[in-house]
């Protein structure tokens, strides 16, 4: 926080759209928990191996960057990627230029859970994601922003697609 103008004090509706933006986000945390849960997976897990898959392209997926990614330190992800291991959701790799250095590849057992989670994250967002943008938005200043952010979209006009 260097700009000066970041130091003054929240205001009472500033901590309210703080509050809800905190709500809004553990609901989804809770949410995932639960689902991968479901699926007998555990939720640390499938977080490390969505931050492989979700790791920009130009970034080597790395223990020390995944852990940087997690916010975990090194000892600690080193165990949770042994269980990932252990569970078969990613393989280590090490590499033939030099053998000290270790990447992590996702296995089709982790593309799976992946898959499976992925779904239930973008449905969940769809439905509170509006409620979080509008937190956001209060909390910045942002007010116009806010308003046309809840505001109802205009209907395309598009057909939906029979299911099968």
């Amino acid at each position: 926080m260097s700009k000066e103008k970041n130091l003054r004090p929240l205001t009472d509706p500033e901590y309210l759209a703080l509050g809800e933006f905190r709500y809004q986000v553990r609901r989804f945390l809770r949410h995932m928990e639960e689902a991968t849960r479901a699926l007998g997976a555990n939720p640390q897990q499938y977080q490390l191996v969505l931050a492989v898959k979700g790791l920009p392209k130009a970034e080597t997926p790395t223990i020390s960057r995944l852990a940087e990614r997690m916010q975990l330190n090194h000892n600690s992800m080193v165990e949770l990627v042994d269980r990932c291991e252990e569970h078969n959701l990613l393989r280590r790799n090490r590499s033939g230029d030099d053998r000290r250095q270790v990447t992590l590849s996702i296995t089709p057992e982790g593309e799976s859970l992946l898959r499976k989670l992925g779904a239930a994250a973008r449905q969940e967002l769809r439905d509170m994601g509006p409620t979080l943008v509008d937190a956001i938005l209060r909390l910045t200043g942002d007010n116009r922003a806010a308003k046309e952010a809840i505001a109802p979209r205009p209907k395309t006009g598009g057909t939906k697609k029979a299911g099968p």
